[in-house]
């Protein structure tokens, strides 16, 4: 036994040495010719599953670390990266018992608490994570990805200067921090202060010169051309190997842009499709999640469907909450309509994009709970969370925004838990809105890369939307893109009147209020007057868009 015990730790000096030198596939084989003389070295079950790790082979991993756990169910470092496992394979509750049972037996553990800020920022409890990202700063002052991490959720809480801070800090520790240097450009740009955004994007590019996203994004911000030499640079990078899938999409949305430079938009397009094909790939886990979601778990979801029942078995809700939801697809002037809404006599908190809803009812369907059963519970963290953005206010009469627009989905639900709110549909033609979604990048939007989901997507909305318009008929406002713009001021006076909020001409120039952010692609639109749309511009595209379309009724009517 002692001389297996030696010859495994011999071993395994070996293995940790080319493992720790990334040569992975001889640490894999050394690992398991140790597991051959001793299966429960716990140390050599924890490595190799840290390596599968790596491989993003999860399968694997969790079965070392399962074995591992066995032996020793406190080992903190087995629990948190299979809490890390949980986090990559969309098994996010599971990830967060694991990861606080690690801050439970060692509360300074550094990623424990820096995993925690990340998971709890995708719950969007920005709040909370901030709370495990200053803890893990705390702990280990000069990571700068803490920092730059830390400076992500302040600005989703709206906390900008402290954002910048954050950011500044983390260049301070690592002068070449590309992501740094680029979040504080996009903070800027949620600002508004352009040329601010514009050279910290130069700033990222100087030490990093074919950062592809900084690179459109600058281009895009500043509507830039693309010259041939650029385009060539760009067509000899991507034909480089061991590229990542990021970078691929976003060369490809560059070159898009210099084709439609030339009004070739067959080419314009075939790249908008690989750009967004390449941008599946990098995030495909979290992705093909997202599409069974929305296209299978709500939709299958027979008591969300049957609100008879709501109607029948939950709690009358009386008090005098009056949230407006924005609903409707993407690009299809939302942005827009809610500054409008906002910016009258009554200045009214701004919701965006908070997606809070969506968040506690994704949090029951996927957990198998009755949407009856805990409406009470979910309407009450759904207020905490609204109080905790600071919309609910007396001085406002209990009114404000939110423009999560996938809400559609939740219409009747709304209803019950909110009596006195508001819907507003936002419409645009729909192949206007779709090349626009192709054409903007939406990132985290899971649906919105491939064009057969994107007109999946766009069928079931208006399904929705038909059969709410029957049976709620006065509690959706539906709005239309290209009349509001035709008329402005008639068509804000509508507006207004429905949600109850006082008209002024303020409602139309919400452009020259300093105090306005957006974190969506509209960003720059509402720095300017409502200005008239034209559809005409998308014609090029009927065709293209055919092949994908024709199944479709409302697509085959325009």
């Amino acid at each position: 036994m002692k001389e297996n015990n030696l010859k495994a730790k011999q071993i395994l000096g070996l293995a940790h040495e080319n493992h720790r030198k990334n040569n992975l596939k001889l640490a894999e084989e050394l690992y398991n010719k140790i597991l051959k003389i001793s299966p429960n070295h716990v140390d050599t079950l924890y490595l190799l599953g840290t390596l599968y790790i790596q491989k993003k082979e999860f399968i694997k991993a969790t079965k070392m670390f399962d074995a591992a756990l066995k032996i020793n169910p406190k080992h903190v470092d087995v629990l948190h990266n299979l809490g890390y496992i949980f986090m990559e394979t969309g098994k996010h509750e599971k990830a967060k018992k694991l990861l606080l049972e690690v801050i439970e037996i060692k509360p300074d553990h550094i990623d424990g608490n820096y995993n925690l800020g990340n998971l709890y920022k995708y719950f969007g409890e920005s709040d909370i994570a901030e709370k495990y990202f200053r803890k893990a700063i705390k702990i280990k002052p000069n990571d700068p990805k803490f920092h730059n991490n830390l400076g992500n959720v302040l600005k989703d809480q709206g906390k900008f200067d402290d954002a910048i801070k954050s950011y500044n800090k983390a260049i301070e520790l690592k002068n070449n921090h590309v992501n740094a240097y680029h979040n504080l450009g996009n903070t800027y740009k949620q600002l508004g202060q352009f040329k601010k955004a514009k050279n910290y994007y130069l700033k990222a590019l100087e030490f990093q010169p074919l950062n592809l996203e900084t690179l459109f994004t600058k281009i895009e911000l500043n509507k830039e051309t693309i010259d041939v030499k650029l385009k060539k640079k760009i067509n000899e990078f991507m034909d480089k190997k061991n590229l990542s899938q990021k970078d691929y999409a976003y060369g490809n949305f560059i070159l898009a842009r210099h084709e439609l430079q030339n009004r070739n938009f067959e080419k314009e397009f075939e790249h908008l499709l690989k750009g967004h094909s390449h941008y599946y790939q990098f995030g495909k886990i979290k992705y093909d999640r997202g599409i069974d979601y929305w296209f299978n778990q709500v939709q299958n979801n027979k008591e969300m469907m049957n609100l008879l029942e709501l109607n029948k078995n939950t709690k009358k809700f009386k008090d005098k909450i009056k949230p407006i939801f924005i609903v409707g697809v993407p690009r299809c002037g939302s942005t827009v309509i809610e500054k409008v809404i906002a910016s009258g006599k009554k200045h009214i908190p701004i919701g965006e994009e908070t997606a809070i809803v969506s968040l506690y009812m994704g949090e029951t369907l996927t957990g198998n709970k009755s949407i009856v059963s805990n409406i009470e519970l979910m309407r009450e963290k759904i207020l905490k969370r609204y109080n905790l953005r600071g919309l609910i206010k007396k001085e406002s009469d209990y009114i404000f925004t939110d423009k999560s627009l996938d809400n559609f989905f939740f219409i009747g639900l709304i209803k019950e838990m909110f009596p006195y709110s508001k819907i507003i549909n936002c419409k645009r033609n729909e192949i206007a809105s779709i090349m626009s979604i192709l054409k903007n990048n939406l990132g985290d939007v899971s649906w919105a890369h491939n064009l057969e989901h994107i007109f999946r997507y766009f069928d079931i909305y208006l399904k929705i939307i038909e059969k709410y318009k029957k049976m709620y008929p006065n509690f959706i406002y539906e709005l239309k893109l290209e009349k509001f713009v035709e008329d402005p001021e008639d068509e804000s006076k509508k507006l207004l009147k429905f949600c109850e909020l006082p008209w002024d001409k303020k409602c139309l120039e919400f452009y020259k209020r300093k105090d306005l952010t957006s974190r969506t692609a509209s960003n720059i639109q509402i720095r300017q007057a409502i200005y008239k749309v034209s559809d005409e511009k998308y014609k090029p595209y009927e065709m293209l868009l055919d092949r994908y379309g024709s199944k479709y009724d409302w697509f085959k009517k325009k």
